[in-house]
C-alpha cells in the first residue's frame, strides 16, 4: 500500500510564479506526424488471416502481435500454401504492420508434442526479467486433447526456444480444454495462467512457479462451462477484470457467429469474478458484462480480445473478426477499436462496439520522446546535473552518478502522459515529470534500497513531498521496467508494470505542480523509449440505450383472453391460466424439417418496434437444450430466437440465429438469466442493405436493460412475424406473462 511521508499544498499563486521564473520555452509540436485514422480490419495487406490475438508493447517501444496457427494470406490459402506457426507481426503505431516470421518451425518446434500436427493456438507473449515468455496452446499434443507450452526469447521477435515440457500438461477427466493461455503477474510477484474453453470444466486460473515454467498447487475455475474462452485480465484500480469470449468464434453458416466479449471483476486475481448485476461468472446462471458484440455492421465474430495502450494514454481493444460477406473463408482478421471505462466497466467505443468504418488513430507521435539510438539523439536533450551519454551498445541512454538529471529541451502540454523503460544496478533510476526548473520537480523513482516506488517532489529546491508503493520482494530492479506517469490538471498517476499496457506492479497518485513541464530521466539509471503526449480525454457515458416508445396494442397481448391474431404452426401447445400463457416445453426443436417444434406467431408491425416479454422458465428438471422466448420469423432457417437456454449444467441467454439443434457455435450471449426474467427484440432497418436488423436486451427486474448483440434477416427475407417458442427439452413449463409491441 502506498506510504505518504510528506506533503505540501502548492498554492496557485506560487505556481504561476515559479513558471514565470524558470523561462520555460513554449510547448512545440510533436516530432512525428501523428497518424490520422484506421480502418478494421487492420494489417490486411500482409494478413488477412490473423486469430487469437496475442499482443505485447516491447522494450523497443514497438507493438508486437502474434496470432495462432494460420494461410495468413488468402493468396497462401487459394495457392495451398504452408500453414505459419505463430506468425508474428511489428508496428510502430498499431495501423501499419510488418511480418516478421513464425515463431515455430521444423527446426525450433517443441519436441515433446507431436511434430506435424494441428499447430500452436493463442500465444501470449510477456516480458518477464529480462525475457521474453510465449505461453501458447498446443492442441492434439496427446491423443486426447491440448497442453499450453512455453518459449522463451531475449527478443519479441524470436529465436524462440521451448522449455521442452507442458506448463499445463493435458488432463484426461478434468473436463478442461488447456487452450487460450494467459499469464498475468500480480503486484506481489505472484504469476497466474489463465486457460480454458467450452468444455463443463469452463475457463481456470492456477498458480505458476516463481520462474513461470510449471504451476503450484490446483487450479479454480473462474468462468462456467459452455460459456466462454480467451482470457484476458488486467488490473484497475482494486479491481481485476477479467475478459473471455463466448461462442461463435469460427464455425457457422449463417454469417461466422457472434463471438461477444464479456467481462467480470473481483477483488482477487483468483476470483470470484462477479458482473456489473452482482452475478456470479460461474453461477448455475453465469454471469458476464458485455463488453464487445456484433453490432450490425459489415464484421461478426470479433472476440479473442487483447489490450493494450497507447501513448496518451487510451486503452485499445484488439480482436480477430469476420467478414460477413466472406465468412465462409474462416480467415478472421484483426480488428482494434478505443476501450472506454464508464462507470468502473470497460466497453468498446461507449458502448458502439468494433468499427468498420475509419476511426482516429491511437496517438502514437510524441511532443517528446526518444529511443536514444545514438549520441546525436541527446542533442533534444539538457544535462542539469551529473553526465549522460548513449551505452556503448547503443539503444539507451545512461549514467553512473546518483544526482544526474536529464530534461527535455521542449515543454509539452499542461495534461500529459510521460512513460520510459528503466533500469538500475547501481542506485535509484527515475522518470522526471512536472519540471519547471532545477528547484522545481518531481521523479517516479525505482529504488532498490528502500524496495519501492518511490515519488519525490521538490520546490524551491527543497523536498516537499515523498510517496512510495513498496515492490515485491525479488522484483529485479537490474532488468528493464516501464514506469508511466500521467498529470491531469495537478494530481499525477504513477505506475511501474513490466511491459506498458501490462498489470501495474506498483502505483501512487499525488498532487504536483501544475502547467506545461518538461520531463527526463534521473539517477545513475539506465533508460530507453521515454515519451511525452498530451493526455487522453476519458469517454464517461456509454451511447444511450434504444429508446422504446408508445404501446400498439394490436400488435399486443396481455394474456387474458384467446386473441385471433395468435396463429400456431402446428398443434396447439399452450393454455391460458390466471392471465399467463402456459407452455411445456417441446422436446423437438426447429432443425429437422420432419419433427418440427410448433411455434406461435402473429403479424409484426412495419417499420421500427420494440417486442418484450415477461417469462418464468425454471431451469432445474429441464433437458435438453430447454428454452423458450421470443422469435422473429420469416421461415424456419430465417428466424431469430430469443431465449434463455439450457446448455448443459448451466442456463444461458442467447440470440439465436437459424434453425441450428443447439446454441454452439452461432448463438450469441447475452446478460445473466434467471427463473423469471424480461427479454426485449428491437427491430430496425440497415440502411444500406435493407437487412433487418434485431437487436435483444434481457432484464432481471424490467426495469434495468442489458442490450446485447444484433443479428439480422435478409431483407427479401419476406414478411415477418412475431412469436413465441417453447422447445428444444423437456421437464420444463414455460410462463409468458405479456406480449408487448412497442414503436421504436
Amino acid at each position: 500500500m502506498p506510504r505518504t511521508v510528506s506533503f505540501r499544498l502548492i498554492l496557485a499563486g506560487l505556481v504561476a510564479l515559479l513558471i514565470a521564473v524558470a523561462g520555460l520555452p513554449p510547448v512545440s509540436a510533436a516530432p512525428a506526424q501523428p497518424v490520422a485514422g484506421h480502418s478494421n480490419p487492420l494489417m490486411s495487406d500482409i494478413a488477412q488471416a490473423f486469430s487469437d490475438v496475442g499482443l505485447i508493447r516491447a522494450k523497443d517501444g514497438a507493438w508486437y502481435s502474434y496470432a495462432t496457427n494460420t494461410s495468413l494470406t488468402r493468396e497462401n490459402a487459394d495457392n495451398g500454401g504452408p500453414q505459419h506457426l505463430i506468425p508474428m507481426v511489428r508496428s510502430t503505431d498499431l495501423v501499419h504492420w510488418e511480418f516478421l516470421g513464425d515463431a515455430f518451425s521444423a527446426e525450433n518446434h517443441p519436441e515433446w508434442a507431436p511434430w506435424p500436427q494441428k499447430g500452436y493456438w493463442a500465444p501470449d507473449v510477456r516480458y518477464v526479467d529480462g525475457q521474453y515468455y510465449m505461453y501458447y496452446s498446443a492442441p492434439s499434443s496427446t491423443p486426447l486433447g491440448a497442453a499450453i507450452g512455453l518459449a522463451i526469447s531475449d527478443s519479441p521477435a524470436g529465436p524462440w526456444k521451448d522449455i521442452g515440457h507442458p506448463v499445463v500438461d493435458f488432463v484426461a477427466d478434468s473436463e478442461v480444454m488447456e487452450i487460450d493461455p494467459m499469464m498475468f503477474i500480480d503486484e506481489d510477484g505472484t504469476k497466474y495462467l489463465y486457460y480454458g474453453s467450452f468444455r463443463r470444466g469452463g475457463m481456470h486460473v492456477v498458480r505458476l512457479a516463481p520462474d513461470g515454467r510449471s504451476t503450484v498447487g490446483t487450479s479454480q475455475q473462474v468462468v462456467a462451462g459452455e460459456r466462454g474462452e480467451g482470457a484476458w485480465v488486467t488490473k484497475r484500480g482494486p479491481w481485476y477484470y477479467l475478459f473471455y469470449s463466448g461462442y461463435g468464434c469460427c464455425i457457422g453458416n449463417v454469417g461466422g457467429g457472434g463471438y461477444p466479449v464479456l467481462v467480470g471483476r473481483s477483488t482477487s486475481p483468483t476470483g470470484p469474478f462477479v458482473d456489473e448485476n452482482g452475478v456470479s461468472l460461474t453461477a448455475a446462471r453465469p454471469g458476464g458484462t458485455i463488453v464487445n458484440s456484433f453490432n450490425g455492421n459489415s464484421l461478426s465474430a470479433t472476440g479473442h480480445n487483447a489490450v493494450t495502450v497507447d501513448r496518451s494514454g487510451q486503452q485499445w481493444n484488439l480482436v480477430n473478426s469476420d467478414i460477413r460477406a466472406d465468412h465462409t473463408w474462416g480467415g478472421r482478421p484483426q480488428s482494434m477499436d478505443r476501450l472506454d471505462w464508464i462507470g468502473g466497466w470497460p466497453t468498446v467505443r461507449a458502448g458502439q462496439w468494433t468499427s468498420d468504418q475509419p476511426q482516429p488513430a491511437p496517438a502514437t507521435a510524441a511532443t517528446v520522446s526518444s529511443s536514444f539510438d545514438d549520441d546525436a539523439a541527446l542533442t533534444d536533450w539538457r544535462t542539469v546535473a551529473g553526465e549522460w551519454k548513449d551505452a556503448s551498445s547503443g539503444g539507451y541512454v545512461e549514467s553512473t552518478e546518483a544526482s544526474s538529471l536529464l530534461v527535455s529541451r521542449t515543454n509539452g502540454p499542461a495534461d500529459y502522459r510521460v512513460e520510459a523503460d528503466l533500469r538500475t544496478s547501481a542506485g535509484k533510476a527515475g522518470l522526471v515529470f512536472a519540471y519547471h526548473s532545477p528547484r522545481n520537480y518531481s521523479v517516479a523513482w525505482l529504488d532498490p534500497e528502500r524496495g519501492s516506488l518511490r515519488v519525490e517532489q521538490r520546490v524551491g529546491g527543497k523536498l516537499v513531498s515523498s510517496s512510495e508503493s513498496v515492490l515485491y520482494k525479488g522484483f529485479r530492479y537490474d532488468t528493464w521496467h516501464s514506469v508511466s506517469v500521467e498529470v491531469r490538471g495537478d494530481r499525477a498517476t504513477i505506475q511501474v508494470a513490466p511491459a506498458l499496457g501490462d498489470n501495474p506492479l506498483g502505483e501512487l497518485t499525488v498532487r504536483v505542480l501544475a502547467g506545461p513541464a518538461q520531463v527526463g530521466l534521473a539517477g545513475a539509471a539506465q533508460g530507453d523509449n521515454i515519451a511525452m503526449t498530451k493526455l487522453y480525454q476519458p469517454v464517461t457515458r456509454k451511447v444511450p440505450d434504444p429508446h422504446v416508445g408508445k404501446l400498439l396494442p394490436a400488435f399486443s397481448d396481455e394474456f387474458t383472453a384467446a386473441d385471433s391474431q395468435w396463429q400456431w404452426t402446428g398443434a396447439n401447445q399452450g393454455h391460458l391460466e390466471n392471465g399467463q400463457l402456459v407452455w411445456d416445453t417441446q422436446a423437438t426443436d426447429l432443425s429437422k424439417e420432419d419433427n418440427l417444434a410448433t411455434v406461435l406467431l402473429r403479424d409484426a408491425p412495419q417499420g421500427d418496434y420494440t417486442v418484450e416479454t415477461r417469462l418464468s422458465l425454471p431451469f432445474q428438471g429441464s433437458t435438453g437444450n430447454a428454452r423458450a422466448g421470443l422469435i422473429a420469423w420469416a421461415s424456419r432457417t430465417q428466424s431469430l430466437q430469443l431465449a434463455p437456454t439450457r446448455t448443459g449444467a448451466v442456463q444461458q441467454s442467447f440470440l439465436w440465429p437459424g434453425a441450428d439443434a443447439t446454441p454452439w457455435a452461432e448463438a450469441i450471449q447475452l446478460g445473466p438469466s434467471a427463473d423469471t426474467m424480461w427479454l426485449r427484440l428491437r427491430h430496425t432497418t440497415q440502411p444500406t442493405t435493407g437487412e433487418h436488423l434485431f437487436q435483444a436486451a434481457t432484464s432481471l427486474d424490467g426495469r434495468h436493460w442489458q442490450w446485447g448483440s444484433y443479428w439480422y434477416l435478409p431483407a427479401d427475407a419476406g414478411p415477418l412475424k412475431l412469436g413465441l417458442i417453447s422447445m428444444g427439452g423437456t421437464g420444463t413449463t414455460a410462463r409468458f406473462d405479456y406480449v408487448r409491441t412497442y414503436q421504436s
